[in-house]
Formats: C-alpha cells, sequence, structure tokens
C-alpha cells in the first residue's frame, strides 16, 4: 500500500491499523529475537567484567547514533511527504545523506580520540584492566556510526512512501549476527564476540535497505546540492528534535554511570532488569510511532484541531492499555526473569536482584508508550522545538530522581526514575501540543 491511497476517514485509520499491526507483528519478531540475544548472553557472560565492560563501551557509540542520527528520521518524513509530486525527494534524500555521512564520520573520529578519558569518566570504579578493555571494545564498534548515518535516511525515505515493512524488520539483522557471532566465537574472543556481531548485523541492515530503497529509484548515492530551502526546512525540524533526543539519550549515560558506582556486576544486572521494558516499549512505539508519523503529517496539514483530536485518542489509548500490561508483568517478574536468564553465567541470586529492579522498570510502560506516541505528533504538528526544552526537563529531572531514588533503593532505583521522567515528559508536551501553547515549557 503506498502513501496515496484513501482519503477519507475510515480509509485513514484503516491505513494507520493496518500499518501498525505490520510494523508491531515486524518488530516483535526483531525485539523477540533480540531478548533471544540477551538470553545466550547472560549464559556466556551473566553479570561478569566482561558483560559491565561491553555495556559501558556500547553506550557511547549508541548515544551518539540515537542524537546525530536517529533524529534525522522523523525530521525528514514530514518534508518528504510534502516533497511529493515536486520531483525533489530523491535529491532532498541524498543531500541529507550527505550531510549525515559526514557528520556521523567526524564524531566517530572523535569519539575514538576522546574514548579514553570518557570510559574512565563513565566508569571510575572499574579496575584498570577493565577500562582499558572498555576502551579496546569502544574502538571496535565505532564503524558502527557512519553506517548509522545511511539507515536513517533510508529508512525515513521508505516510511515516507508508505514502505514499513522492510525498514522494520531490517534490524533483526543485528540480534541474528551477534548470535552466530557467539555460537562461533565467543569462547575465543569474550566481549569482542558482540561487538563483532553488531557491526555484522549493521551492515546486513545496510544492504537490506539500500536493495529495498534501490527498488523505489531511491537516494543509494550520498551527494550535497546545496542549501536548498528543503535541506534548510530539514534544518529547522532538526536542531531541535537533536536537543530533545539529546537530553534523553544522555539520561542512559547517567543511568549507566550511577549504576557503575555501585560495583561489578551493577550495569550488567540494570540492563538485564530494563530489558523486558525496553522490548515491550519500542514494539508499541515502533508499531503505533512509525504508522502514526504520516498519519499526523497529513493530518496536520489539512487541520490542526483534527490531528491534535485524532492524536488524543491514540495517545490517551495507549497509556490505557499499558496500565494493565505493567501489572501483570509485575505480578510475574519473577519467573519471567528465571525462565529467560537463568541459565549458565546467571545465577539464582542474580534472578532475585534482576526481577526486583523490573519490577519498578515496569512502572514506565503506560508512560513510555504515550510519550513516544506524542512525540510523533509533535513532530508532525510543526512542534518540534517544544520537544528541546521537554527533554531538558527530562534531563534535569532523571539526574534528580537518580540520585534521590538510588538512595534509596539503589540500582531499582535507577530504574525506577525513567518513569518519573516520563511522565513529567508526557504532561509537559501534552500541554505544549493540544493547547497550543508553550506551558510549562516557554
Amino acid at each position: 500500500m503506498t502513501a496515496a491511497q484513501g482519503s477519507g476517514p475510515l480509509s485513514i485509520h484503516w491505513r494507520m491499523l493496518t500499518a501498525s499491526a505490520t510494523v508491531g507483528a515486524l518488530s516483535s519478531i526483531v525485539k523477540i529475537a533480540g531478548a533471544a540475544k540477551i538470553v545466550i548472553t547472560a549464559r556466556y557472560f551473566g553479570t561478569g567484567d566482561g558483560m559491565d565492560a561491553f555495556l559501558v563501551a556500547f553506550l557511547l557509540p549508541a548515544f551518539v547514533a540515537d542524537v546525530i542520527a536517529g533524529s534525522l528520521t522523523p525530521s525528514m518524513v514530514p518534508l518528504l511527504i510534502s516533497a511529493e509530486g515536486r520531483g525533489d525527494v530523491v535529491r532532498v534524500a541524498r543531500s541529507a545523506a550527505g550531510i549525515a555521512l559526514l557528520f556521523l564520520t567526524m564524531a566517530a573520529l572523535a569519539l575514538g580520540v576522546a574514548a579514553p578519558v570518557l570510559i574512565r569518566v563513565l566508569a571510575s570504579n572499574f579496575p584498570p584492566a577493565k577500562i582499558a578493555l572498555t576502551i579496546q571494545l569502544q574502538w571496535f564498534l565505532l564503524p558502527w556510526l557512519p553506517a548509522a548515518a545511511l539507515i536513517s535516511v533510508w529508512r525515513a525515505f521508505l516510511n515516507s512512501r508508505g514502505h514499513f515493512a522492510i525498514p522494520a524488520i531490517a534490524p533483526l539483522a543485528t540480534p541474528l549476527m551477534t548470535l552466530l557471532a557467539l555460537w562461533a566465537s565467543a569462547a575465543r574472543f569474550g566481549p569482542y564476540a558482540l561487538c563483532l556481531g553488531t557491526l555484522a548485523g549493521v551492515v546486513a541492515e545496510c544492504g537490506l535497505l539500500a536493495w529495498a530503497v534501490f527498488r523505489l529509484g531511491g537516494p543509494l548515492r550520498p551527494t550535497w546540492s546545496g542549501w536548498t530551502p528543503d535541506i534548510a526546512e530539514i534544518r529547522r525540524r532538526y536542531v531541535p528534535l537533536v536537543a530533545g533526543v539529546l537530553a534523553s539519550s544522555s539520561a542512559v549515560v547517567v543511568d549507566q554511570a550511577i549504576a557503575a558506582t555501585f560495583g561489578n556486576g551493577a550495569v550488567s544486572v540494570l540492563a538485564y532488569g530494563t530489558r523486558v521494558v525496553t522490548v515491550l516499549v519500542g514494539v508499541a512505539a515502533a508499531a503505533t510511532g512509525t504508522a502514526a508519523l504520516p498519519l499526523f503529517s497529513r493530518l496536520a496539514k489539512e487541520s490542526g484541531s483534527r490531528v491534535r483530536t485524532v492524536g488524543a485518542i491514540y495517545v490517551g489509548g495507549i497509556f490505557l492499555a499499558g496500565i494493565p500490561l505493567a501489572v501483570l508483568l509485575m505480578r510475574y517478574s519473577a519467573p519471567v526473569v528465571r525462565v529467560l536468564l537463568e541459565h549458565g553465567a546467571f545465577t539464582a541470586g542474580s534472578t532475585e536482584v534482576v526481577s526486583e529492579i523490573q519490577r519498578f522498570a515496569l512502572v514506565q510502560v503506560p508512560f513510555g508508550l504515550a510519550l513516544a506516541l506524542m512525540i510523533r505528533l509533535a513532530v508532525a504538528m510543526n512542534r518540534s522545538s517544544v520537544l528541546g526544552r521537554v527533554a531538558v526537563i527530562g534531563f534535569v529531572v532523571n539526574l534528580a530522581c537518580d540520585v534521590l531514588f538510588a538512595r534509596w533503593l539503589g540500582i531499582a532505583g535507577i530504574a525506577l526514575s525513567t518513569a518519573a521522567v516520563q511522565a513529567v515528559c508526557l504532561l509537559v508536551l501534552a500541554g505544549a501540543v493540544f493547547t497550543g501553547k508553550r506551558g510549562f515549557v516557554g
């Protein structure tokens, strides 16, 4: 189904439903594979030093990819949709790919140079040998960043054309390649096998997206056509979105840095304890958010009041749906962790700690689902400038809650603080979007 099909209310909502179902089903496969990767990884490494080192090494490349590349897709989709029929879609996408590739390559080089200093700051309690291992693992991961630039542009192009299936299933490559790398080389290379699997997965994802874009005559070759009005519009949407993602992603860095102060294994148990929430929110956010952004963008072009009404229905509905799901998973937190993770190097003692962290992490489910959809609504309504201020508020709240809750509940408090942050951001952003005012962020 193409983006241009259908124009009536029933057709619009039917496209939203079918696209959400498609993305949700495929994203579920990806997340299940990701969960399987965590299960196998726990068997190999448990909560030991190797896993701690990989998680901290992975943190900064993931942060940079989220901030620079991840912000590009949602900022491009509305513009590519508006460029339909003008013959400028491919040219605009190629220029955006050229800029993104340049920035991510420069970021990779800068991160490589700064790695020894940054790792010592993030993991100040690690012993010297563990810090050295973490630095080496991060250097191994840096080629991921230039590839992330192409992935973000190609995904935006496909989504803007109403093609959701390939972008949704392409990330499956990373957990599959990681599982293969663990099976083939974990005994010999230890945590380096995780880096190898990650890079192989990114390359495979690039290849699959490139094939899909090529079939549509899309922008495979990055170029630069000058600072056109379209590129200026992308920048106008992109910069505040980057500010928002920067603040929100920085919260993850803060979480793991504070967890590292609790000693060996603390970073690992936090990662394991928040994994179910990450999978759950990730699947639902990908399903609804990916399909909702083009829908909201088209409705915003027609009527501001209509897009607010539709957005309120979707945001409220997904929030309410998330409450019973969170309660159910809290009730069975320990059995879930025991079945999924308690094998090999992951002991019964680890299960007790991780299941408690998971209960507190699950509080964020309804807030995380609603916030993911609300962000798409703000982007579609050209309210991206609000996101930066909301995220700064979220970062401040996260830092305060991390320190306060960690003193009160230990590592579990770090997981709980995320729910508080999402609740605050959801309220502030809803006030700005649905009233048409800057509200608390003005």
